[in-house]
Formats: C-alpha cells, sequence, structure tokens
C-alpha cells in the first residue's frame, strides 16, 4: 500500500534536528524568526501565548504543542505587555541544550522543540500545511505524542551516549505524528495532505503514488474512488487545487528531480522511471516544473559534490 506522506518526507530528504529549548521565569517575551524550514514545540511546563505576524494570540499551556511553517516571525510570550526581546539575544548564552531567561520567580514556563531541514523538495510537503497548527494537550489525539515528550524529556535529561542521534530521531516521530493529529483534527483545509483525510478520493492520491510512471487515465482513478468521472474530477480538484493529472505530474517531476542528486543517474533512466518514453517531453515537463532543463539541474548538483 502507498504511503504519500511517507514518500513526500523521503523526496524531501527532510531531516529533523533538536533545538535549544526555553527555560523562563516572569514577565517576559521572545520574538524569533525562521525561514522556510519548518519549527515545533511543545510546552512541558506553565502557560504562555503565541502570536503569529497579525493574527490573534494563542493561549498555550503544559502538554500543547504546536509547528509553523516558515518563513515566519513569531512571538513567545508569558505576558503579551511584556517588552519582546529578540530570540538572538536570549539564546546566544545557552548551555545543556536550554536557553534561560530569568524575569522574575513566577511563572515558570519551558518549551523543548525542534525544527526540519531539507535541503531541496521541501516545497511538495510544506505548501500542504498552513502557517500554524497547534495541538492540544489532552485531546486523543495528542494522545499519541505523550510518550513520544517523556522519552524526549528523559534523554535531555540524562545526557547518555547517544542521546543527540536519540532526541533526533524522536523529534523525526513527533513531526509525523504532528502532521497525523492535524490531518485527524481537520486542521489541513486544503491540498494533497487533506485528499489524504477524504476517504472519497484518498484512494485516487495513494494509486498515484503506488506507480507514479503509469500512464493513468480519468475514469480508472474515479473508479478506485468509487464517483463518476465527473465527481472524482470535481472533488479532486476542489480539494487538491489541481486536476489528478496535474498533481501525477507534479509529484513525478519532484521524484525526478531527488532521483537526478544521484551521481549515477541517466537522463534516459530518469525519464523513464518518471514516466515519460521521450527525454524531450520529460525535459520540457521537468523545466516548466523548476525553471531549469534536467541535464543543467544534474550538472549543477554534480558541481555541488564535486566542491564539497
Amino acid at each position: 500500500m502507498a504511503d504519500p506522506l511517507s514518500d513526500a518526507i523521503r523526496v524531501s530528504s527532510a531531516r529533523t534536528v533538536l533545538s535549544t529549548g526555553l527555560r523562563a521565569t516572569g514577565r517576559w517575551a521572545i520574538a524569533v524568526t525562521i525561514d522556510e524550514n519548518f519549527k515545533f514545540n511543545a510546552v512541558t511546563e506553565g502557560t504562555c501565548w503565541i502570536t503569529v505576524g497579525d493574527a490573534e494570540p494563542v493561549a498555550l499551556k503544559q502538554g500543547d504543542c504546536f509547528f509553523l511553517r516558515g518563513p515566519v516571525t513569531f512571538v513567545l510570550a508569558s505576558d503579551l505587555k511584556a517588552d519582546v526581546q529578540s530570540a538572538t539575544e536570549v539564546f546566544a548564552n545557552a548551555a545543556d541544550g536550554f536557553a534561560t531567561l530569568n524575569k522574575g520567580t513566577e511563572p515558570r514556563v519551558t518549551c523543548i522543540g525542534g525544527k526540519v531541514l531539507s535541503a531541496e523538495g521541501f516545497e511538495f510537503l510544506s505548501d500542504a500545511l498552513p502557517n500554524l497548527i497547534t495541538i492540544r494537550g489532552g485531546t486523543r489525539a495528542a494522545d499519541n505524542t505523550r510518550w513520544l515528550l517523556d522519552r524526549l524529556i528523559s534523554e535531555l535529561a540524562t545526557n547518555s551516549p547517544g542521546t543527540e542521534i536519540m532526541c533526533e530521531q524522536i523529534m523525526q516521530m513527533i513531526f509525523v505524528e504532528m502532521i497525523r493529529m492535524s490531518l485527524e483534527e481537520g486542521l489541513v483545509e486544503a491540498g494533497w495532505l487533506s485528499a489524504l483525510a477524504d476517504p472519497r478520493i484518498s484512494p485516487a492520491v495513494r494509486l498515484l503514488h503506488l506507480d507514479p510512471k503509469r500512464d493513468w487515465r480519468l475514469p480508472e482513478l474515479a473508479s478506485a474512488c468509487n464517483l463518476s468521472r465527473s465527481q472524482f474530477a470535481s472533488r479532486f480538484t476542489d480539494t487538491v487545487g489541481m486536476s489528478p493529472i496535474a498533481y501525477l505530474v507534479n509529484w513525478r517531476m519532484f521524484l525526478a528531480r531527488k532521483a537526478l542528486q544521484d551521481p549515477k543517474a541517466t537522463l534516459a533512466r530518469v525519464a523513464s522511471e518518471a514516466g515519460y518514453q521521450s527525454e524531450a517531453a520529460f525535459g520540457a515537463a521537468f523545466k516548466r516544473a523548476f525553471g531549469t532543463s534536467p541535464r543543467r539541474y544534474f550538472r549543477s548538483r554534480q558541481a555541488v559534490v564535486w566542491a564539497a
């Protein structure tokens, strides 16, 4: 059975790294800017607020998790009226994996988290997610992450050999769980990820990922979803934001770009694996998707490898 979410994470080479945590007391506010990657955190002690851009502040309490899609600047605060400090300033003197901010004795707030990095291809996944997703502690959806968070806190406390890699793997699982939970809670309202939560069209998405080189036809996909051709085409386009065939071509191009990162790749083989009998047709589709030819892209990737 195809697993589109795992496919998207693999094609983006997404990897999770542990971020510096925060231990803070008193009245404080911190402005954090992130780039095009994801950042996600869990409040493991106390309560605080998060404000993203001009949106209304969102209250966070112990057990809540949130993740953000960059580029974005957000403010984390115990008091919305406190003077805002730059995260660069606050985290400059971090030690043992935590930055400490003492602005009084109470309240106490502790946050731990990570960020997801990707060299290329991350937009396939990130474009399908909203800018901010909040998962509430104590809900059924959040229960799946509780054990992971407890294990993460334990790893950070022991600092045993292998702690860094263990924490990164746990953070990767938390990241996947948060995407799963956002789908279960209906927090992803559009895009191919939301289609996975729609039982009427998710079979088609899975088929496209199962055999992307196949010359799929609309009636086949509609039949797999037990919908008429017109019903399927309309529902898929309304949910995903593009037609089924356009989605297939888009996914093929991301797979092809990933394949071209292999120094042993050949254009003929990559074109064939992407479902194209002609290198010229493949090249035209690739250039429409990424603004460069597959040959030029391949050479640029190899130049980077040799330079390193």
